[in-house]
């Protein structure tokens, strides 16, 4: 094949794929374009997730005419010049192309304003070349309207997912920069509903607590510390908020949302004698450093870092959460509250006679003659129970187990009875991800779950399903809502077994808690009643047989 010198729409194109995935990646290169451009005030507008439609409108400095023109070529930008700047990025892009290529691939609409104006401009775009430009009305600052995108580039197109998914992606992106930004007013609507209005504050504190709610908020652990040029306000969450995953742990580098890295591994040691396995912390990390001591163009689109002295940046951050966390007494291999559950629980962990398990999801009565050719023997290292069968050894993980029980009592009804409060509960969630709980509300409903909207943010929980009513009072109900939220948003309407596979995952006994002689003899006892004991509902084995003839062997008989 020949050399030849590729056509600019290609190239546009090629550029697009770099930084244009989907309508979250678009998004956020408008909205750090206007970040960079001092924007004190953002309005964000979805259709569709972004794919249909995407609009952003700021106050910030705005463009001339000609700056305009520029901004849609390649390798324009207003964030360098010389390069000796690449040392000192303090913007959150500077590629210069981001807009060239969002355009090439979009139909858009850009008006902008710049400062000492007499009048703003507006231009039309289509595939990357201007079809239309003339003045227009607007006030001091710049809107960027994308449709269709994509629309040119039929290949890109055809593996966008569906509007709700798009929406979670984009919404997602947002906030993060919400909670890096707490200085800016942010409005955002998804498919004309408002999901986020918060005012600017100069506290990172009141930004958390406006987008995840003061139930959340007022349980973290405020550190603040300077030292050697480097400067951090850090949120941690007290072990009894530990989450399934890594999703609410954010750095934010100087009004800079990136990934974690060595810094998020690095906070799991001060953390690793107070959670179970399978438990990740909560933080939030607004650290402030000299541009001069790290590298921020090591990624595409920004969002992965290098430190020039990661050493010293790790132990700076480990030692803020140690700091945060012995501010409070918590027990070695603490399950998130424990020891609250049973107490607030009251009867349904305690024993009333020799022969009796109130129920927390254990069985209420059983004796000694009911069981048949088996004998618990203890709890191996806070997750596993040690069995004696007629034929060797039953090593079970108490969690699958408990699961299991747990998921196969809902099957057993057409309709899981629910559990009314007699106080609605309050739940406050994330903006991105109040449609999604909406739109479960119904399939909730018919598992037990009785929810309602109460206006923005925040739902009212009236009901439970009662086989795990009270246990889940005391763990909480805001992670089981969100992780059946999730569940909507990455199927649509989810099966109810898969929801309830969800609810009475979170209900079940975790890794690490400690149960009492009779609470390990229920727990097998209705495990071995199961339908299908072998695992649990996620599919993993719920316990690993040893025959004695395996044990003979090992030891050589």
């Amino acid at each position: 094949m020949r050399i030849r010198r590729l056509e600019e729409t290609v190239v546009r194109q090629i550029a697009a794929g770099e930084v244009v995935e989907r309508p979250a990646s678009a998004a956020k290169e408008l909205v750090e374009n206007s970040l960079d451009a001092a924007a004190g005030s953002l309005q964000v507008e979805l259709e569709g997730g972004g794919a249909i439609k995407l609009r952003v409108a700021d106050d910030g400095e705005g463009m001339t005419p000609d700056e305009m023109r520029l901004a849609l070529e390649r390798h324009t930008t207003s964030k360098l010049m010389w390069e000796e700047d690449l040392r000192h990025v303090r913007t959150l892009g500077f590629r210069g192309e981001a807009l060239a290529a969002v355009c090439s691939v979009t139909r858009a609409e850009l008006v902008s304003r710049a400062r000492g104006e007499d009048e703003a401009y507006r231009m039309v775009v289509e595939g990357g070349a201007v079809t239309q430009e003339a003045p227009a009305a607007r006030a001091v600052g710049t809107t960027v309207e994308l449709s269709d995108l994509f629309f040119n580039v039929p290949a890109r197109r055809k593996f966008l997912q569906a509007h709700s998914t798009e929406a979670r992606h984009t919404l997602g992106m947002l906030r993060r920069l919400v909670l890096a930004r707490p200085a800016v007013r942010w409005n955002v609507s998804s498919e004309g509903r408002n999901v986020l209005s918060v005012a600017p504050t100069d506290e990172p504190g009141r930004r958390l607590s406006q987008v995840y709610g003061a139930d959340m908020t007022d349980q973290l652990l405020r550190v603040d510390m300077e030292e050697g040029g480097l400067s951090l306000v850090g949120f941690f969450g007290p072990p009894e908020i530990a989450r399934a995953t890594r999703g609410e742990q954010h750095l934010f580098l100087s009004g800079r949302p990136v990934r974690p890295g060595p810094l998020g591994s690095a906070l799991y040691q001060p953390y690793a004698r107070y959670l179970s396995r399978g438990r990740h912390p909560v933080w939030f990390l607004y650290l402030d450093v000299d541009p001069e001591v790290v590298d921020v163009n090591v990624h595409p689109r920004k969002e992965e870092v290098r430190f020039r002295a990661e050493g010293a940046m790790v132990d700076f951050v480990r030692r803020a959460a140690t700091r945060a966390l012995g501010g409070k007494s918590y027990p070695a291999a603490d399950l998130g509250g424990y020891e609250s559950v049973r107490e607030s629980a009251g009867q349904a962990w305690r024993v009333a006679d020799a022969g009796e398990v109130p129920t927390a999801g254990l069985s209420p009565r059983f004796t000694s003659a009911e069981r048949s050719g088996w004998r618990v023997l203890g709890q191996l290292h806070g997750g596993y129970l040690v069995v004696e069968t007629d034929d060797g050894v039953e090593i079970v993980d108490q969690h699958a187990a408990h699961e299991r029980v747990l998921f196969e009592r809902a099957e057993v009804d057409d309709e899981v009875p629910m559990q009314s409060f007699l106080v609605p509960v309050q739940i406050d969630v994330p903006f991105d991800r109040v449609e999604p709980l909406r739109q479960a509300i119904p399939q909730l409903c018919q598992v037990g779950v009785l929810l309602e909207e109460f206006g923005g943010n925040a739902f009212r929980l009236h009901g439970w399903p009662a086989p795990l009513a009270e246990r889940q009072a005391a763990l909480g109900f805001r992670e089981p809502l969100l992780a059946a939220a999730e569940l909507y948003l990455s199927g649509g309407e989810p099966p109810l077994r898969e929801l309830w596979r969800e609810v009475a995952c979170t209900a079940a006994v975790k890794v690490g808690e400690e149960l009492s002689p009779p609470e390990q003899e229920a727990l097998v006892r209705q495990w071995k009643a199961c339908r299908e004991p072998a695992r649990c509902p996620h599919g993993r084995p719920v316990s690993i047989c040893l025959s004695r003839a395996e044990l003979d062997r090992k030891v050589g008989r």
